[in-house]
């Protein structure tokens, strides 16, 4: 027999179901019926304008279809140009890597002329890069907080060739602040900086993570990332996503300095993994590191990159309900910075066009004359011209037997002719140092093992040694041989000198090896040996030729 209900327990029923009815109702009202628009008085338009991987280039880096773009002075006039489009609802922000292998023109007076472009700029967030951490955390922390540098390292050559202090006494750092949520400090989960900003324009608010690519552990100096951690990105915007939530915000938006590349509308790399991953709750990520054009979707997320150097920006504008405080339209824009289709900004051209004053004499400055251009053009194998050349100088400063060369330590190619330290410092911008140390042959063929990574691979440039390989084989039997340029094979028990940069030397590029070495000794810069090396060949100069003359040779 099957027992009734009592009426009391069915008025319950009855009264829960209405409850749960009136609260699902309600939160149907909250959302707005779903496919149906928001009406557009409910409607905050807020303008995201930002650019990535700055890198200090306060002049014009290239042309775009024979048209001059870029140069801080015009990103400005841009910026502005866009923000009169939405004058009381526009963010401006960087997503990274605006110091760091920058050209002479800020590099010489230690990036504070980016910092002081990007004040003038107006910036109101930015986060942190790869290269941000170049110089160590003590330098990254200066050009964030102000002050002049006092580390040692604030002295360059003048024109005269007597040390200068570049750095300015009143340099009053960044006047916008930094986010960077999956940079710890090392052992720790506690960010170096906040790891989030909350910002209010039209009455509604949006929230930024900030992140970078863990792989700037293995492409930065060791020594100089040594006091931190970097985090998964997507662990870490979910992480900090529900904390924003729980203060009112729903428009999410994580600037990423983690890069990826775009054909179409098929994005692949590391952001676009990330970004996938986040949280469905981040409306749009704006990216760097790879220096491409990006502006897609991945996962209902709007993902946007705008190129390097001040050659665009994007122009991200996002429609929040006021209700609700979702995002509910999303599009982005990269814009093209064009020099002849606006007048520059003045305070900024003022800015630029007192630090190529000041510069002008040491760039300028002629060291020699090159026969014939030189460029990183690789045979096969992977050896270039330049490489030869670059590793040349560092045997030579350091009176080595080896010397090696990372390929991506060189960044511009040497043209036929007159060659100005100007244009010696756009090769090798990075300020390291030329270090020397011992080595075994032994530990000389596992240097060279080390050149095969999982998933890349990375030729060192030789002077003093030839060796061959076979990428083919097992891992840790590639090296097939090593000798000297006479053919005679290194004593694998023997022990030579050896000279790298600072960079490799200390295990960048995962070339840990270097980091085994006896005696180690730091004897001056690399630009320093570049120079000295060009200065003393007879000129005009020319380089080694890899292709009639190879120190490298690609088996199987």
């Amino acid at each position: 027999m099957v027992k009734s209900r009592s009426t009391s327990t069915l008025v319950a029923l009855a009264a829960a179901l209405a409850l749960a009815l009136s609260l699902a109702r309600a939160a149907d009202a909250e959302s707005g019926p779903k496919n149906e628009p928001v009406p557009e008085g409910r409607i905050a338009e807020v303008q995201i304008l930002g650019f990535n991987d700055f890198h200090g280039w306060l002049q014009s880096p290239r042309s775009v279809d024979g048209r001059p773009v870029g140069g801080a002075e015009y990103l400005a006039a841009y910026l502005d140009r866009e923000e009169r489009e939405n004058p009381k609802g526009t963010i401006r922000i960087h997503a990274g890597d605006s110091v760091g292998g920058s050209p002479l023109i800020s590099s010489y007076f230690h990036d504070e002329p980016a910092i002081y472009a990007m004040n003038l700029m107006g910036l109101d967030l930015g986060t942190l890069g790869n290269h941000e951490f170049d110089e160590g955390k003590t330098e990254m922390f200066r050009l964030l907080n102000g002050g002049q540098r006092t580390d040692g390292d604030q002295f360059k050559t003048g024109p005269d060739g007597e040390p200068v202090n570049t750095s300015d006494p009143d340099f009053p750092g960044a006047r916008f602040p930094y986010i960077a949520a999956n940079t710890v400090w090392a052992g720790t989960e506690d960010p170096i900086l906040p790891p989030y900003e909350v910002i209010k324009r039209r009455g509604v608010k949006v929230g930024f993570i900030g992140v970078v690519t863990p792989e700037t552990e293995q492409i930065v100096i060791p020594d100089a990332v040594a006091p931190f951690d970097f985090l998964d990105i997507s662990d870490t915007v979910n992480r900090y996503v529900p904390k924003l939530r729980k203060r009112g915000v729903e428009a999410i938006v994580v600037l990423a300095h983690s890069g990826g590349f775009q054909s179409g509308q098929t994005a692949t790399g590391e952001v676009v993994t990330e970004t996938a991953q986040m949280s469905d709750a981040v409306d749009a990520v704006i990216a760097g590191h790879s220096h491409t054009f990006m502006d897609t979707r991945v996962d209902g997320k709007l993902l946007v990159q705008a190129y390097s150097f001040g050659t665009a920006i994007e122009d991200v504008d996002l429609r929040i309900d006021r209700r609700t405080k979702d995002v509910v339209g999303a599009e982005a824009e990269v814009i093209t910075t064009y020099r002849d289709a606006i007048a520059p900004d003045p305070e900024v051209a003022a800015l630029v066009a007192e630090y190529e004053r000041e510069i002008a004499p040491v760039a300028n400055r002629v060291v020699g004359v090159a026969a014939e251009d030189i460029t990183r053009a690789t045979t096969p194998a992977g050896e270039s011209a330049l490489g030869d050349l670059i590793a040349d100088a560092q045997r030579a400063y350091a009176g080595a037997d080896f010397a090696f060369m990372n390929p991506g330590g060189i960044r511009a190619d040497i043209a036929a002719g007159e060659v100005t330290f100007g244009e010696l410092f756009a090769v090798q911008p990075f300020d390291n140092q030329v270090a020397k140390m011992e080595l075994t042959g032994d530990q000389i063929y596992a240097l060279l093992e080390q050149q095969f990574q999982e998933g890349r691979t990375r030729i060192l440039q030789v002077s003093g040694l030839e060796f061959s390989y076979d990428a083919s084989r097992p891992a840790g039997q590639r090296i097939t041989s090593v000798t000297l340029p006479d053919g005679t094979p290194i004593d694998r028990s023997a022990t030579y000198t050896v000279a790298a940069n600072s960079f490799i030397a200390t295990g960048g590029d995962g070339f840990t090896v270097f980091k085994e070495g006896r005696d180690q000794q730091t004897l001056g810069s690399d630009l320093e040996a570049l120079e000295a090396y060009i200065d003393g060949l007879p000129q005009p100069f020319e380089a080694p030729d890899p292709f009639a003359d190879p120190r490298i040779t690609r088996e199987g």
